[in-house]
């Protein structure tokens, strides 16, 4: 799978060579798309697939204040190049979750040839609202899916710390932060600091801006 989906991303490859470099150092094949389906205002509304800029991902992982301890989560993964950045990084433990399957077994089959392979990485096939995060101390997302669905992963995540007595705050690191309202309403998190969108030379990859948040008390 890993080699058809290089072959299909070739040009993507060429106009963005920073992130063909970071592919290629991480042993991993994260190029891709994978269209979005629903409409808007739809609860299973999720938008498609195109991964992040690897300068990006590092940006908004060093925003959120990225630690060694940290068990960082990307909800809406793709093929695993949020993971492998933060785990290369030094996160603790880097998992995602992708409820498209072809996608998540991609993550899995990279995961599997990454010469990351041998640090605790993760793959989940599922939907977000289905994953335990009783143990994630930084929750990665593009903005995947609607307000509703944003609501309920909020709490579900309430719920799942709540359940361990978790005492270290939860982060969450929003790329193209549409939702930013519904965090904001959620009653226990503050926003603490942003990005905007930055272009990057040669790089046909587009930029959007990044929301970074903390719990105030679970």
């Amino acid at each position: 799978m890993l080699s058809r989906l290089r072959n299909r991303n070739l040009s993507a490859r060429l106009l963005q060579p920073a992130d063909e470099y970071w592919d290629r150092r991480l042993g991993v094949s994260t190029f891709g798309h994978h269209p979005g389906t629903g409409g808007p205002g739809e609860r299973e509304w999720y938008m498609h697939y195109i991964p992040s800029p690897y300068r990006d991902i590092f940006d908004a992982l060093a925003a959120a204040g990225l630690r060694e301890d940290d068990v960082v989560t990307d909800l809406g993964c793709g093929l695993g190049r949020v993971v492998f950045a933060a785990s290369h990084r030094g996160a603790r433990r880097a998992e995602g979750v992708e409820l498209v399957p072809a996608l998540a077994r991609g993550a899995e089959e990279n995961r599997r040839h990454s010469r990351l392979r041998d640090r605790d990485i993760a793959f989940f096939e599922g939907n977000a609202l289905d994953h335990d995060l009783s143990a994630t101390t930084l929750i990665y997302m593009f903005h995947s899916f609607g307000h509703q669905i944003m609501a309920e992963m909020l709490d579900k995540a309430r719920h799942d710390r709540r359940k361990v007595s978790a005492s270290a705050p939860l982060r969450i690191a929003y790329v193209n932060p549409v939702c930013d309202n519904v965090i904001g309403s959620s009653g226990w998190f503050r926003r603490v600091g942003e990005l905007p969108a930055r272009r990057q030379w040669l790089s046909s990859a587009d930029h959007y801006p990044t929301s970074i948040w903390t719990s105030t008390g679970d």
